[in-house]
């Protein structure tokens, strides 16, 4: 093929690619596949995405590049036929800004805000009145709706303020020529001695603009007035009306700017700065527009309910100096006398009554404390209270170490004031076709866009049509890509890479462009096999407008459904980095190299490895769960076997088994601070020791973190290079090796092996230590070696390299084979934790766990495990479950790959749908009965698969 019609890649030598010749077709869908860790990444992404996006940065001007991260130019002789790149990664939310929502990154709210600032109706938050902005002829017409012969005064309101500042503006008044002002509700003359009262803080000053009897013929001269008065109190009049001489005077307040028909509030005209919680003008007052405030929780300040008053039950109580501790103390024994209440009895056998007057404190209700030393008098007072007690403390110590620890008990709460909305009161209260901003924002992606297809659309005029249209536009293209169960306000920083990295593809197909090289990330992470053809249509609506279509994947319906396939391998790390297959997907199947091919074709399948076990007669039950969606369903789960919950996207899995089960349960066994989610009980926890929840969140934020510190071998690796001759020669004790402290490490990049330049205004640059090299150690530490390598040396070594180099260390043998088990021997022992993705973060952490002496009775609560990985690597990573299984502990796992179904003892199906059409439990049982069950989604795709 010729470079019009296909990317040719020449030498790539990036990472452990071996020298690497392929082809990819242009305006063509490819899917890279291969074992993990067999250079998928390196080729896409490091390679063909890297080199892309440095020859644009090369056509831009040296002013432009400085503005823009840099990217090193790959391992590779030349690639041809490339046009410009754009990467969509699998990448969760970390790192982005914390204000973030799915809204702002799919562009919805661009257009939403446009809508609500153009067609929006503004309502007072006050009395709920109509806002709105009236002319003078508006104005005036108002005044003649009071009785004719009626006395009216019209004045200017001109400012609250201190006695000092009033007088000031006395004199300043005086100046203009007017002779009569209001302070206070009281008409005086500008030439009262005592007009202004020196005794109060603030006082209130209108200026008196005129008087006169309210009759057809004054019009003329009550318009002039109204019209002084707007100019002396900033578009604001007061008009004071008296019918009769015995009738009350009334005040009819009136403004030429935006303000309440009903108070006369003046607010600023809607502007799409408003519906923006980034922006001052919009942003809550109260919690600064993040729309959630740290409060003490009582469901955390008592970790134990089986223990009493006397004993510590108040926790955080415990915490602080030695004499406030004691003063508490006091206070709780005196209360207990005078309550009263029994302090030795279990927390949860006290009152309820008792329990919120305690934490929350009694109000109004006082008693006597005798607080002071010898014969003081006691002092009657209320008693605080737990929470406002600690609040106090928080907010008034200068200690950071008690602030530290009190925060453990806090908790991340809706802002009282607008309610999670994140907006103030005014912009809150405006509304298009009686739906307020948040009120949009907070519903799921399919029905806001049946609200924007409905009422929105029929009432748009010509100045908002477009901006409706683009708003439908961007949230049809979010519930095309499987998204539609995701509420619009949902932080993106709680999404799931596959969430996230869909969320971006809605913003790519929203924009409309060709000749466009598109790398993808394994887009079908998270996704539900229905939701997967969804997005290979979308993914062949790219390919079609004349875009290349480079997507790195496992999943075997996006396999089937590419234009081209690429293999790599055979294996993974160094024995990867080879082309295994390149060509027509339906061809694999007659390659003797291809494991992808054994398993398309059904000569290899994962099913062999089955190994069931029936359930017995102990189940864990959750009782009426009601978290978010979840419809108040009980469902059991059989203690000692392997159990997967399987439903479409937004079903309620991660409801259930996060939110509720997981919480719960690590409240009980691990005493942990976690709240667990809404729901009647959970029955058979006695059958368990701990709880162990194994996710895809990073296994550190510092770079520093890698797979050998977590998984435990960096500390064996230390005393083992301590006990080489030269160590001890030296007296080189273990913490010589570690790159975190002092002595060992190199000091210029202080263990790091990169150096971060400042670069002010622009993203920071990291460049190679030019005193190690990189390696992070110094000159004498490295001088040391085991078995010929240094330290450096070793943490670069992949995990099936370090087995061989170590095979005489049978500790470190042993974890690195563990590791080597769930799929993870193409890693590097050094390599930072943040270039993990999800579901190698989530497999090194089981590898840890199983590392740990198994003693059973353990519960273990995986989500998506299979995630990044391979058929050869899903069925070691089964071998691995079924061992912890037999070990006698307990497996639940979320899952969407239809293998490790089939392969379970017990299925959980949630669903039908995502949000408000999910949340019911579909079945509950064995494999062989939920195959003969009626219609669930997951099982016409299981059928469907054959």
């Amino acid at each position: 093929m010729s470079a019009n019609e296909s990317i040719r890649i020449r030498g790539a030598r990036q990472h452990n690619l071996r020298n690497l010749d392929v082809e990819i077709p242009r305006n063509r869908m490819t899917v890279v596949t291969g074992v993990s860790g067999s250079g998928k990444s390196s080729l896409a992404f490091d390679t063909l995405y890297a080199e892309g996006y440095r020859k644009y940065m090369e056509s831009l001007s040296p002013k432009a590049r400085q503005l823009l991260d840099q990217v090193d130019r790959p391992e590779v002789d030349f690639i041809e036929g490339l046009s410009p790149v754009i990467a969509i990664e699998q990448l969760t939310g970390q790192g982005t800004n914390p204000r973030s929502t799915v809204a702002s990154i799919s562009e919805v709210a661009d257009f939403a805000r446009v809508l609500w600032s153009v067609a929006g109706q503004p309502f007072c938050p006050k009395d709920g009145g109509r806002v709105s902005r009236r002319s003078i002829d508006d104005c005036l017409a108002r005044i003649f709706e009071e009785p004719e012969g009626s006395r009216i005064q019209i004045l200017a309101p001109r400012m609250e303020a201190k006695p000092s500042a009033i007088r000031e503006e006395l004199e300043s008044l005086r100046h203009k020529g007017y002779t009569r002002v209001r302070i206070d509700g009281r008409i005086a003359s500008l030439d009262d001695a005592d007009i202004v009262d020196r005794g109060r803080k603030l006082q209130q000053l209108d200026l008196l603009i005129d008087r006169v009897v309210l009759r057809p013929d004054q019009r003329g001269r009550i318009a002039d007035s109204l019209e002084l008065a707007f100019g002396e109190g900033g578009d604001r009049a007061i008009i004071l009306v008296q019918e009769s001489k015995e009738a009350p005077m009334r005040e009819v307040l009136l403004s030429q700017a935006h303000s309440c028909e009903i108070c006369g509030e003046v607010y600023p005209a809607p502007s799409s700065r408003l519906f923006s919680w980034n922006n001052p003008d919009g942003a809550c007052p109260e919690c600064g527009g993040i729309g959630e405030i740290l409060r003490f929780d009582e469901n955390l300040l008592v970790p134990d309910p089986s223990v009493s008053v006397k004993k510590g039950a108040l926790k955080p109580w415990r915490i602080g100096s030695k004499r406030m501790i004691i003063r508490r103390n006091a206070l709780l024994r005196q209360l207990a006398e005078q309550l009263p209440f029994d302090p030795t009895v279990p927390w949860q056998d006290l009152d309820e009554s008792v329990q919120q007057l305690i934490i929350h404190g009694s109000g109004d209700q006082e008693f006597l404390f005798k607080l002071g030393p010898g014969n003081r008098k006691p002092k009657s007072m209320p008693f605080p209270g737990v929470i406002p007690d600690l609040e106090d403390s928080f907010t008034t110590s200068t200690s950071d170490g008690l602030r530290a620890r009190l925060i453990a008990y806090q908790r991340r709460l809706p802002c009282p004031a607008c309610e999670g909305a994140r907006l103030g009161a005014y912009p809150r209260s405006i509304r298009v076709e009686g739906v307020s901003y948040p009120e949009f924002l907070a519903m799921p992606v399919d029905t806001a866009l049946k609200q924007a297809e409905g009422p929105f659309r029929a009432s748009a005029g010509k100045l908002v049509d477009e901006a409706v249209e683009g708003l439908a536009h961007r949230l049809r293209f979010l519930e095309e890509v499987g998204l539609g169960y995701l509420t619009l306000d949902r932080s993106f920083q709680s999404l799931s890479g596959g969430e996230a990295q869909r969320a971006r593809l809605a913003t790519q197909l929203g924009m409309g462009l060709v000749g466009v090289i598109y790398v993808l990330d394994e887009p079908s992470i998270g996704l539900h096999p229905i939701d997967i053809r969804r997005l290979i249509q979308n993914l062949h609506r790219l390919r079609d407008r004349g875009n290349t279509v480079v997507v790195v994947e496992h999943e075997e319906a996006m396999i089937r459904a590419a234009d081209h396939l690429v293999e790599m391998g055979p294996g993974a790390g160094s024995l990867g980095g080879n082309l295994v297959y390149a060509g027509q997907p339906g061809d694999i199947a007659g390659s003797p190299a291809s494991r992808t091919g054994a398993y398309l074709s059904g000569k290899e399948s994962l099913l062999d490895r089955r190994k069931v076990r029936s359930p017995g007669k102990d189940a864990l039950e959750v009782l009426k769960a009601v978290e978010h969606n979840l419809d108040g369903f009980d469902v059991s789960f059989p203690v000692g076997c392997l159990s997967v919950v399987c439903g479409v996207s937004g079903s309620g899995k991660s409801s259930l088994v996060h939110d509720i089960l997981a919480a719960a349960a690590a409240r009980k066994l691990n005493r942990a601070k976690s709240v667990p989610g809404a729901h009647g009980g959970i029955r058979g926890l006695e059958h368990f020791d701990t709880v162990v929840e194994v996710d895809q969140s990073a296994i550190g934020r510092s770079p520093r973190s890698n797979p050998a510190t977590f998984a435990g071998v960096f500390s064996i690796l230390r005393s083992m290079f301590a006990k080489t001759p030269l160590a001890k020669v030296r007296g080189y004790a273990p913490g010589r090796f570690s790159f975190n402290v002092s002595g060992g490490r190199c000091e210029r990049c202080k263990g790091d092996g990169v150096i971060r330049l400042d670069m002010q205004f622009m993203s920071d640059v990291y460049v190679e230590c030019p005193s190690c090299q990189g390696r992070r150690y110094n000159r004498e530490t490295l001088e040391v070696r085991y078995r010929g390598l240094n330290i450096a040396e070793v943490l670069d070594l992949t995990i099936e390299e370090a087995r061989d180099a170590l095979s005489k260390n049978p500790a470190v043998l042993a974890k690195l084979d563990l590791l080597r088990e769930v799929g993870l021997g193409y890693l590097r022992l050094g390599q930072s934790a943040t270039t993990l993705s999800g579901g190698e973060a989530q497999r090194l952490k089981l590898a840890t766990e199983l590392s740990r002496r198994e003693q059973g009775r353990t519960l273990y609560l995986l989500d998506e495990p299979t995630t990044g990985l391979h058929w050869d690597d899903i069925g070691r990573l089964i071998d691995v479950l079924y061992r912890l299984r037999d070990a006698g502990n307990t497996i639940l796992i979320i899952e969407h790959d239809l293998d490790l179904i089939r392969m379970a003892d017990w299925v959980v199906e949630l669903g039908p749908e995502g949000g408000e059409a999910g949340g019911h439990l579909l079945f509950s049982g064995t494999p062989e009965k939920w195959k003969s069950a009626g219609k669930t989604p997951t099982l016409e795709a299981l059928r469907a698969q054959g």
